[in-house]
């Protein structure tokens, strides 16, 4: 263990105070949903990131997961290795991506600070090489809220989830269709802020069909841990949020949302001010959605 590391009850006391925690905290508490939307940090330009996370706040989403550019991005689809590797040209690093995120928090050209939870996503290679307790202390002195590490098993996870929580951070673990019952459960009780749930088997990018199946899937994560669950991989529209949300707090929009953009700014001069407005209009589109959800459905025998 670290000679800094804090007591349990330091943890508790911090995760009581992280931004994450207390949003999603507060929207059980209100019956609410909501939507997270993915970027790619650099994709664009940092500047282009800060702008979009702006826009995002203002648009009313619950939190943002931001992904930071890795050459490898075993997990993504064609449209967001496509993103990563654009960030990665223009220069992209976790500490350049690091300091506009404290920028988003502080407030700068006129903009006010956010206080909307960002959850960091990336790979073990680019964190581990700087050290789980340096990476998250980094990070959350930054401003940030969560560590989502999408090729660290959860057998594994221990040395990073003990980095996180002393941080301040929480450790967000997936379960996927195929994970078993057992590692369900074990990854709800050790997930902080949420558990991501993926939708379906593969990449992101394909669309999910909200069937039968998959909303008997969700509905027995749901059973499995009292954490808030998100949906993510295939959420496209805002009957995928209204969908994605029958069971779970948030649904995370990723793919769509950067193929909105990246076509937008290909087809407009002004790249920055025409990625903004496409990330806006898509997002205030797909909060339609929680409304829908919010709604009971009718029961089918009256």
């Amino acid at each position: 263990m670290n000679s800094s590391a804090k007591s349990k009850t330091e943890i508790q006391n911090a995760l009581q105070q992280n931004r994450l925690c207390r949003r999603l905290r507060d929207m059980r508490r209100q019956g609410l949903k909501g939507l997270a939307p993915y970027l790619t940090a650099g994709d664009g330009g940092l500047e282009t990131t800060l702008a979009v996370l702006r826009e995002l706040d203002a648009a009313g989403v619950a939190a943002v997961e931001l992904g930071i550019p890795f050459s490898d991005p075993i997990a993504d689809g064609p449209v967001l290795q496509a993103a990563s590797e654009r960030a990665l040209q223009a220069g992209t690093t976790l500490a350049g991506t690091l300091e506009m995120l404290r920028e988003f928090r502080q407030g700068s050209r006129g903009a006010a600070g956010s206080d909307l939870p960002v959850a960091l996503m990336s790979y073990t290679n680019p964190l581990l090489r700087r050290g789980w307790w340096n990476t998250c202390q980094e990070v959350a002195q930054a401003g940030g809220d969560a560590l989502i590490v999408a090729d660290l098993p959860v057998e594994e996870s221990g040395e990073m989830r003990e980095a996180a929580l002393s941080a301040g951070l929480c450790p967000v673990h997936f379960v996927a269709p195929t994970t078993s019952e057992e590692r369900i459960r074990q990854a709800g009780a050790i997930s902080c802020g949420f558990l991501y749930v993926v939708g379906r088997v593969g990449v992101t990018g394909a669309r999910t069909q909200f069937d039968a199946s998959t909303q008997d899937f969700l509905a027995f994560v749901r059973q499995c841990t009292e954490a808030p669950l998100a949906v993510g991989f295939g959420v496209a529209a805002a009957k995928d949020v209204s969908e994605a949300t029958r069971h779970a707090d948030l649904a995370i929009v990723g793919t769509a949302l950067t193929a909105r953009m990246h076509k937008a700014a290909s087809e407009n001069q002004d790249f920055l001010s025409a990625s903004v407005h496409a990330a806006g209009s898509f997002v205030r589109d797909l909060l339609r959605g929680l409304a829908v959800a919010a709604v009971p459905e009718p029961d089918q025998n009256s």
